[in-house]
C-alpha cells in the first residue's frame, strides 16, 4: 500500500520542480527564490506596471497570491461588486481582501495539475486580472484622492495623471 504522506511528498517535488523549470526558461522574468517550494515573481504589466506574484509549492497545493492594491478609502461597496464581477472572467483566480484591508490575487492548482502549460495560463491569467482591473479599481476606491491628484497638477502646470 502506498504511502500518502510519501506520496504528497513526491507530487510537491515534482510541482516544485515544474515551477522551477517553468521560471527558468521565462527570459527577462525577474525571480527570486525564497525558499525551496517558494518564489517571488516580478510581472511587468502595462497599467499595473509592476506586479510581484508569491508562488509557493506547499503541502497540499501550489499557492499564487499577488497584491493588487492598498485597502480602498472609499466607496467599498461599488469597488467589491466590480472585482467579484471580474471571477466570471478568471479560471483559478480571485480577488480576496487581507485581514487590514488590502486586496490580493489568489490562486490555488492542486499539485498533479502543476505544468508549464498550466503555470503558463495562470500567470499569464493573473497578468491580464491585475492589469485590466487596475485602473477601474483605483478610480473605485480612491476617487477623491486622484481629484485631489488632479487639481493640484492643474495648478502646479503638470500633465493629467492618466489614470482618470
Amino acid at each position: 500500500m502506498t504511502d500518502p504522506d510519501e506520496t504528497r511528498t513526491e507530487t510537491r517535488t515534482r510541482a516544485a520542480a515544474a515551477v522551477g523549470d517553468w521560471l527558468a526558461a521565462q527570459d527577462g522574468l525577474e525571480v527570486e527564490r525564497l525558499g525551496e517550494h517558494s518564489w517571488l515573481v516580478m510581472l511587468a504589466g502595462e497599467r499595473k506596471r509592476t506586479i510581484g506574484v508569491h508562488i509557493d509549492v506547499g503541502d497540499r497545493h501550489t499557492t499564487f497570491q499577488s497584491f493588487f492594491m492598498r485597502a480602498p478609502d472609499e466607496d467599498e461597496a461599488a469597488l467589491y461588486r466590480y472585482l467579484l464581477g471580474r471571477h466570471l472572467r478568471t479560471y483559478v483566480l480571485r480577488f480576496a481582501r487581507s485581514a487590514d484591508g488590502d486586496l490580493l490575487i489568489v490562486g490555488l492548482l492542486p499539485h498533479n495539475a502543476v505544468d508549464t502549460d498550466e503555470l503558463d495560463r495562470v500567470l499569464g491569467q493573473l497578468l491580464v486580472a491585475a492589469d485590466e482591473a487596475f485602473d477601474t479599481a483605483l478610480r473605485l476606491g480612491f476617487s477623491s484622492y486622484i481629484e485631489r491628484e488632479q487639481a493640484w497638477r492643474a495648478r502646479t502646470g503638470q500633465g493629467r495623471n492618466p489614470i482618470t
